[in-house]
């Protein structure tokens, strides 16, 4: 069963979140909103920032290390912000803020505007260079801040130094050109390229691979991937890549890949805390320990596309939004990365009364028989004729008789002249007997449930599937799933501490026949 964690808090944005950023010491954290709204405090939700507005609205927002806000806008300016939300500076950038690093020391701020022209400046507002080089698509800065690396629309990559003098360009291949998916640095200064041809590659030229590339612009490593890789980050001695396909491939310093995770789901980023790493898909946050097992995982109301931890691996933000405007659920969960961890399904959630009814034997429990849904005490009367009143008081029952029920079947089966007609006992298949044919069971998950958060905006549910039911024979197994299909229960009745949100849950159930039957049930929780 997967184990999960309750978040530290709970912060209640009011419109949907745009960007999110740490302070480096996770003391602070500052997001923007799509109205403009910019908001720094705590992670407590405590000592807010002055209210501020940015015109246009927020694209991108960084801390940077000496606690200046980074703020970039939809309209055309990039703004510093004092931790309590004083102005500092303002920068115009050509059609907004479009790509926004800022580099972990050496004072490096770097931008792609809306013209695709890149901008380096320092923390203090002070412009460093401009460089122009066609529709730029990827950004990344060194930790030292003392290169930034671009790449163009049609796979060119160029590294610069803080003062716009191109130490080295990696040219696209092919005569169609490629296509950069994701750039990284790492710990070891190293710039790592994965990349794919967009057309059919020559000779031995691979189609999808990743590149190692020295600070001094030699390559030095080559290595061919299966899928395109959407995602880059660094490892203390390597780099992991998120997969389009949902796999999580580690490298390490010798470039030997190592498979650590495995969504069905399209991977949105990813965090190396130590051995640890924090996996983001749909609409989970996972974390993953150095042998491939999952800790805990939590599930956001939003996709998880917006992830941050704090420089000493403890805590952990996360927002999203569900693209949906009837349900929109704005918040941003603060997690706690070696939090108690407990069962979606059992520990301190399954109330004692759950427990009873697990392990109560099948004479305790109440069973759907006729004697317990019709007993005595109820009054058909008024549903009956006087002839059926009769009837049911002499004890006497009214069957069809064999022949009559042998003609009704037969005329359902239609013949052609080729067609013979195939020897069938109905009487056999009637009265029960051992090659009777099965009936599958139904499978009932309860009705759909609408609950009320609790001040931790989160709420324990009840999943109830004890109404499903075998007309001929028993279910010996009850599985329930979330929306990744993972089990996450097996037995009619579970209990899960949800977050706030829409969650959808399927109900399989299987008799001794072994045939099985599904049905769903759909959980909102809210305010």
């Amino acid at each position: 069963m997967p184990l999960t964690i309750d978040p530290a808090n709970i912060l209640k944005p009011e419109s949907r979140v745009t960007d999110v950023s740490f302070s480096a010491d996770g003391k602070y954290i500052a997001w923007g909103e799509e109205g403009g709204e910019l908001t720094i405090c705590d992670l407590d939700g405590g000592n807010k920032s002055d209210s501020k507005t940015i015109e246009g609205g927020i694209s991108k927002v960084e801390f940077a290390p000496d606690g200046t806000v980074i703020v970039g806008s939809h309209s055309g300016e990039l703004h510093g912000h004092e931790r309590l939300g004083g102005h500092r500076w303002s920068h115009h950038l050509g059609g907004g803020c479009d790509h926004l690093a800022v580099s972990p020391s050496g004072d490096l701020v770097a931008v792609i505007d809306g013209a695709r022209l890149l901008h380096l400046l320092s923390s203090s507002g002070r412009l460093l260079t401009h460089y122009e080089s066609g529709e730029l698509t990827l950004l990344a800065v060194s930790p030292k801040g003392d290169t930034a690396a671009i790449a163009d629309d049609v796979g060119n990559v160029t590294v610069l130094d803080r003062n716009g003098n191109v130490r080295f360009k990696r040219d696209s291949r092919g005569e169609q050109g490629e296509r950069v998916t994701a750039i990284c640095y790492l710990a070891d200064g190293h710039l790592c390229i994965a990349r794919e041809a967009l057309d059919v590659t020559m000779g031995d030229e691979e189609e999808i691979v990743l590149e190692w590339w020295t600070p001094m612009g030699q390559e030095v490593e080559r290595v061919t991937i299966r899928q395109r890789c959407e995602v880059l980050r660094p490892t203390d001695s390597g780099v992991v890549c998120g997969m389009f396909d949902g796999e999580v491939i580690e490298f390490n310093s010798k470039r030997s890949p190592i498979t650590r995770f495995k969504s069905p789901y399209s991977i949105n980023d990813l965090i190396s805390i130590g051995q640890d790493l924090l996996i983001a898909t749909w609409f989970q946050v996972h974390l993953i320990d150095g042998e491939g097992v999952e800790k805990w995982q939590v599930e956001h109301t939003g996709l998880t596309e917006m992830v941050m931890v704090s420089n000493n691996g403890k805590s952990i933000v996360v927002a999203g939004d569900n693209q949906n405007d009837y349900t929109r659920d704005n918040q941003i969960l603060i997690l706690n990365s070696d939090a108690e961890t407990y069962l979606m399904q059992s520990g301190s959630d399954i109330d004692s009364d759950l427990q009873e009814y697990s392990t109560a034997s099948p004479s305790e429990r109440v069973a759907n028989t006729v004697e317990a849904l019709y007993g005595e005490e109820e009054d058909y009367s008024e549903l009956l004729t006087e002839s059926e009143m009769a009837q049911l008081s002499s004890g006497d029952s009214t069957s069809i008789g064999s022949d009559d029920l042998m003609g009704l079947l037969e005329a359902e089966i239609t013949l052609t002249d080729e067609t013979e007609k195939e020897d069938f006992d109905f009487d056999s298949a009637l009265s029960g007997a051992p090659d009777r044919m099965n009936v599958p069971p139904v499978a009932d998950a309860g009705e759909d449930l609408i609950v009320q958060a609790d001040e931790s905006d989160t709420a324990v549910v009840t999943l109830d599937g004890s109404r499903s039911f075998d007309e001929d024979g028993v279910i010996v197994s009850h599985t329930w799933r979330d929306v990744t299909n993972l089990v996450i229960g097996e037995a009619p009745i579970i209990k899960v501490k949800l977050p706030k949100g829409n969650h959808t849950f399927t109900l399989t159930v299987t008799d001794n026949d072994q045939a099985s039957t599904s049905d769903t049930v759909t959980v909102q929780v809210r305010d």
